[in-house]
């Protein structure tokens, strides 16, 4: 039995659980998160968003996984564990995320005041 679980039950109700937080992250990722980096190109001249596109698409991509990694790494050096690691992730992505969110909003009145 696979990490200890011998409840089908529990497996189905963990399963469904990450189910869903892959479908919601998703979902989030491409109607929320993509859409706004694309918005952020457009007041650019053709140049600037050929190569800012580039840049970001590249390097940010990189740096970007790379710095999660080392991020969850040195939670599970500090926790011992992901799992006692948990609420910490948590804070972190509501942070992140509402700090996304302010960032679109100013990006949607800057974009409406040209």
């Amino acid at each position: 039995v696979f990490l200890g679980v011998e409840n089908p039950a529990v497996l189905h109700s963990a399963t469904m659980i990450g189910t869903a937080m892959i479908l919601l992250s998703r979902s989030t990722k491409y109607g929320l998160f993509d859409p706004t980096t694309q918005m952020a190109y457009i007041p650019l001249d053709e140049e600037s968003k050929v190569k800012g596109k580039a840049a970001i698409d590249v390097l940010g991509s990189r740096v970007g996984k790379s710095g999660a990694s080392l991020f969850q790494q040195g939670l599970v050096v500090i926790f011992g564990n992901i799992i006692d690691a948990s609420p910490a992730v948590m804070v972190v992505f509501y942070a992140v995320s509402i700090g996304w969110m302010m960032a679109a909003n100013k990006l949607s009145v800057l974009y409406l005041s040209m």
